[in-house]
């Protein structure tokens, strides 16, 4: 088998794995509703690191065309899933609630809200 098959076949694999680990319902939840008939939608944020390699090894010596050197390798992933926020439909608007740590996220969601309220009272005067 050629070298750069056996790091194909490796790669190939973990890709399969990976699909199978963070399909849609992952990233974007099944939808939960309310008592009141609001639709909750919750979503996370997804970060993923991978690594493959492979290689090699053994003793040195003329390596006829039709064999090869033993082959190892190897593969690793990191998948981090955070809950990050809904999304909230009750029929009249639909509106995103974040889950954060940073202050500053939440400052200027209250922020677009405060403009929506004074905007809402402007227009009924």
């Amino acid at each position: 088998m050629d070298k750069n098959k056996k790091i194909d076949g490796i790669m190939e694999k973990t890709a399969e794995r990976l699909t199978a680990l963070v399909d849609v319902n992952t990233v974007i939840g099944k939808p939960v509703f309310s008592a009141s008939g609001a639709q909750i939608i919750p979503f996370t944020k997804v970060t993923m690191g991978y690594l493959s390699g492979g290689g090699e090894y053994g003793e040195v010596k003329a390596v006829k065309e039709d064999e090869c050197f033993p082959f190892a390798g190897g593969a690793g992933t990191v998948v981090n899933i955070k809950p990050a926020g809904f999304l909230i439909d009750d029929g009249k608007k639909c509106r995103i609630v974040k889950i954060t740590d940073d202050p500053l996220d939440g400052l200027i969601e209250k922020a677009g809200e405060l403009v929506e309220r004074i905007a809402q009272k402007n227009e009924g005067k």
